[in-house]
């Protein structure tokens, strides 16, 4: 079984540690949920060198040939999921989403609906709101947006060491399978972003 080292690295023969300080900003104090990402680029260089840059990052790395990076301390936030989260209940129940408040965000322009909702998600405790960057672990795996339309398909590869590091994160953080989502799930993202992800 992998170790979680003092700097927040995951630990194990598995894992290439290639830390980016630029993407980290500030502590990440818990961590209750997993967000995996697709890239929009052709490999893994191309992400590092957005790294570089800082801004916007993940914790985790998959490449292609599924070799996986360790980008971010565990101890560290990134910026991962984006500005606004949706709400939950609207995309899981809607049903169980009626209060005054929300009927009335719902009777708002695209615009102000998304601002409004993220607002009184983030009153919330996870897990009744969808994760945030403060209390979330951010997987990336390479792969192009193609076409206008979709995503490339994550490879077999990739997969397997999506697989392997889910659940190596399981068990260093006490999370579950509902604790992972596509990141179209929780933000506003491309719906087919992350779509041929398999972890379970």
């Amino acid at each position: 079984m992998s170790t979680v080292d003092k700097n927040g690295m995951l630990i194990d023969p598995k894992v290439t540690l290639k830390r980016y300080q630029h993407i980290e900003h500030g502590p990440l104090k818990s961590i209750h949920a997993i967000v995996v990402h697709q890239t929009d680029t052709l490999t893994a260089q191309q992400t590092f060198n957005s790294y570089n840059g800082g801004g916007n990052g993940a914790h985790f790395l998959i490449d292609k040939t599924g070799k996986i990076y360790q980008t971010a301390s565990l101890q560290k936030r990134c910026y991962h999921v984006g500005r606004r989260i949706k709400s939950r209940c609207l995309e899981i129940n809607k049903k169980n989403c009626s209060s005054p408040e929300m009927t009335k965000i719902l009777a708002m322009r695209w615009a102000q609906q998304v601002i409004s909702i993220d607002k009184l998600e983030r009153q919330k405790n996870y897990p009744d709101r969808f994760p945030v960057n403060s209390d979330s672990v951010g997987i990336e795996i390479v792969g192009k947006y193609i076409d206008d339309k979709k995503y490339e398909a994550v490879t077999h590869a990739q997969n397997t060491s999506l697989q392997w590091l889910v659940n190596e994160l399981y068990k260093h953080f006490s999370l579950s399978k509902s604790d992972v989502y596509r990141h179209p799930q929780v933000s506003y993202k491309q719906p087919s972003e992350a779509s041929t992800a398999a972890w379970k």
